[in-house]
């Protein structure tokens, strides 16, 4: 049996973090709006942090979130030559709408959901990543809206399920579309697991459904592309009760004093649309080698307002961080 999880092509690009999908490379990161210079209006406590100075700045945006944590002591908010310097440099996230009706869907996954039980061979498999799939003679009509959005028909749901796969010569047969229907899937977003419409396309010889996300294009946020940073890369995180003591997880060496251990903390900067995160690493370097497994840490810092329809953005690489709630303790 073909799973999901062999033979793996390639890795996903859309997301420096280096998620993999199920045996296809999907990169659903929109294109980037061009000219989003304006300074998002950083208000409230910037969370200063003693390793100021001592990171290597990589990208624009780490350089506007570190630059801001790295202002004069005792200051709450940039100083105007530090303002200066921000308001020319992108803030990809700047014109998140938190103040709309509804929230616009922000994905840090995929927008098809593979068949779960994978493919009975290799042939077929690689027919499926490759896109070499027969369009069923008539497509079934569906809901204009669903749960609340916008709905695109079953034809554009299969047009972009074929604009996802990889283009190759090296699939020598097709799958055919056996059924299409309307149903759901669950998708990973900014706020985390969320069942949502989508059209099941069946396969004929596959058991399960390919589940692509059936939500017009207008209530999804047109996220910025990832940029090119350097780890720790934040793995999610989780809001507490109050909407604000957020905990940020990441992969990190393990906690101690020893070779081949480190401490982390946090740089957060605060907008009226994102809350950017930025780890750093104080390892304690004893010239040992290190090779090791990475290991689940994490910081917890305290956020000014309620975290609210705001955007949580690893500012390593300006990708959304996946928020969850914490369970209340007991």
């Amino acid at each position: 049996m073909f799973g999901r999880s062999t033979d793996r092509v390639r890795r996903k690009l859309a997301n420096p973090r280096s998620h993999t999908d199920s045996g296809r490379d999907r990169h659903y990161q929109d294109a980037s709006k061009e000219g989003g210079s304006v300074f998002d209006g950083f208000v409230g406590s910037i969370h200063r942090a003693p390793w100021c100075g001592a990171a290597v700045v990589t990208t624009a945006w780490v350089a506007a979130v570190l630059l801001a944590a790295c202002t004069a002591a005792g200051s709450s908010s940039p100083s105007n030559h530090a303002q200066q310097k921000l308001s020319k440099l992108p803030i990809p996230w700047s014109e998140f709408p938190v103040n709309a009706r509804l929230r616009p869907l922000v994905f840090v996954g995929p927008k098809v959901v593979d068949p779960a039980s994978g493919f009975r061979n290799g042939t077929d498999k690689i027919a499926y990543i490759e896109g070499a799939i027969a369009a069923p003679a008539t497509f079934p009509p569906g809901p204009t809206e669903a749960a609340g959005y916008p709905i695109i028909s079953a034809n554009v749901a299969f047009g972009m399920f074929k604009s996802t796969t990889t283009k190759g010569s090296i699939a020598n047969h097709h799958l055919n579309v056996s059924a299409v229907r309307f149903g759901s899937g669950v998708f990973q977003t900014d706020r985390g697991s969320r069942r949502l419409p989508a059209w099941l396309f069946e396969f004929q010889n596959v058991r399960d459904s390919a589940r692509v996300l059936a939500v017009a294009s207008t209530s999804i946020f047109n996220s910025p592309k990832a940029l090119p940073g350097r780890p720790p890369f934040v793995s999610d995180a989780r809001i507490g009760p109050d909407d604000r003591a957020l905990t940020v997880r990441f992969d990190g060496a393990p906690s101690g004093t020893g070779p081949c251990t480190a401490d982390y903390d946090l740089g957060v900067v605060q907008s009226r649309t994102t809350i950017a995160v930025t780890v750093h690493e104080h390892d304690h370097d004893s010239g040992a080698s290190c090779a090791q497994p990475g290991y689940l840490r994490q910081v917890t810092t305290r956020l000014d307002a309620p975290l609210g329809a705001r955007v949580v953005v690893d500012a390593a690489t300006s990708t959304a961080v996946a928020v969850t709630e914490s369970e209340p303790s007991t």
